[in-house]
């Protein structure tokens, strides 16, 4: 503004020399009130407009379309747009208006002085000569003044100064949401373990609500927070869910290799037949989908009844086993305590003592009961007793080996 106003009295003084040059010196007391005039009243008509403007991003309906928002998972982040402050920033009609005020003032005020007969004898011109002078000299520097002025530059740099200041009032502050990214992770986690791809939406739910409700989160950020809010009690809920689907997913893939052993132990094809059966159901896709669509209670019941049918072949395989088929003249027959103790630790009878102790360890730690302490009791219980076949079976073979 300093520089502008400099601007207009260095011309002004340069057109009053130029009069006095033309020995219309006598108009100088005449065309400087008149330029005084006119600029102050465009000067005065941009700058109530550009108040007028600045003023109005006060208001959030405002102020949300010259910014963008953007939220990155964890807080918001404001920033004027450049291209919606220019177009926020339009002073074509100020422009116009402030120019018809400036040539109406000169108009006005040239018209009294005239009236008066100020123009009358001036350097020996008639009065409309020098009326017409005043004109031109009034009506230049109205024009020289607009050109300078460069209203749009200035308002559009006012407006960007004004945004930046309320964007940095702007509470952005989002209480929970460390705690729904921790849970987000979590669930990613597990269902990472079940091989499923669990739909975690929570950032897509909360960006868009961030770019419906951006006015309203210029005057805070209560409402996110409660949509914050409720996202943590699903996020919380599909966490214990999913965590007790693995734990059960987890017993029944347990469940079956302990089966897969003592199946293939019998050689039976329909026993082997009916568990790859069931495996099967344990990893095909329909199964993760129940878990995808949040079916939980539907997830439950489908592995229960996988894991009973697997408890079944068990029981079967066992009773094979212990039974064979032996075939004597009298029909079936046990088997003898020492090739029994050789097939329950999974070698043959010409295994040497080096391969008997490694085949123990091997077994003693795959059905130790601490391993079934996350699973189901009816498992826990099944791998004590394997557990007790194999330290007898490798006590037995010791004995009669003596090593």
């Amino acid at each position: 503004m300093r520089e502008l106003i400099r601007f207009i009295v260095i011309i002004v003084i340069l057109f009053l020399l130029l009069l006095v040059a033309f020995g219309l010196f006598r108009l100088t007391p005449i065309v400087l009130p008149t330029c005084g005039v006119a600029v102050s009243s465009m000067l005065l008509a941009l700058y109530l407009f550009r108040v007028h403007k600045i003023h109005g991003l006060n208001i959030h309906g405002t102020l949300a379309r010259i910014i963008t928002v953007r939220f990155d998972g964890q807080k918001l982040y404001w920033e004027p747009e450049e291209s919606q402050i220019e177009v926020y920033a339009k002073t074509k009609l100020a422009t116009f208006a402030s120019i018809i005020l400036g040539l109406t003032s000169v108009w006005l005020t040239l018209t009294i002085f005239y009236k008066k007969g100020a123009f009358n004898g001036i350097a020996g011109f008639s009065s409309n000569f020098n009326l017409a002078i005043g004109y031109l000299v009034s009506v230049t520097v109205v024009i020289i003044t607009i050109v300078k002025s460069k209203p749009t530059e200035t308002l559009t740099d006012s407006i960007w100064e004004q945004a930046s200041y309320l964007v940095n009032q702007i509470n952005t502050d989002l209480e929970r949401i460390q705690e729904l990214c921790s849970l987000e992770t979590s669930i990613k986690s597990i269902a990472y373990q079940l091989k499923v791809s669990f739909p975690v939406d929570f950032k897509a739910e909360i960006q868009e609500f961030v770019g419906i409700h951006k006015s309203e989160l210029l005057s805070g950020t209560t409402e996110l927070n409660k949509l914050i809010e409720r996202n943590i009690i699903r996020a919380e809920e599909d966490k214990l869910h999913l965590g007790k689907a693995n734990n059960l997913y987890r017993a029944a893939m347990k469940l079956y290799t302990i089966v897969a052993i003592e199946v293939n132990w019998t050689g039976s094809m329909p026993l082997i037949k009916e568990m790859e059966y069931d495996y099967e159901g344990l990893v095909s896709e329909n199964l993760k989908s129940l878990l995808q669509e949040r079916k939980w209670d539907d997830f439950h019941d489908v592995v229960n009844e996988i894991m009973r049918d697997l408890q079944r072949l068990r029981d079967l395989a066992i009773k094979y086993q212990e039974t064979g088929y032996k075939e004597e003249t009298n029909g079936y027959k046990k088997e003898a305590d020492e090739e029994k103790a050789y097939r329950i630790m999974e070698i043959s009878p010409a295994a040497s003592d080096e391969e008997i102790t490694k085949a123990y360890r091997v077994l003693a730690l795959n059905y130790h009961p601490d391993n079934a302490e996350q699973t189901t009791r009816g498992i826990k219980k099944l791998a004590e007793e394997r557990f007790k076949e194999i330290n007898w079976a490798y006590d037995f073979l010791k004995g009669i080996r003596n090593f």
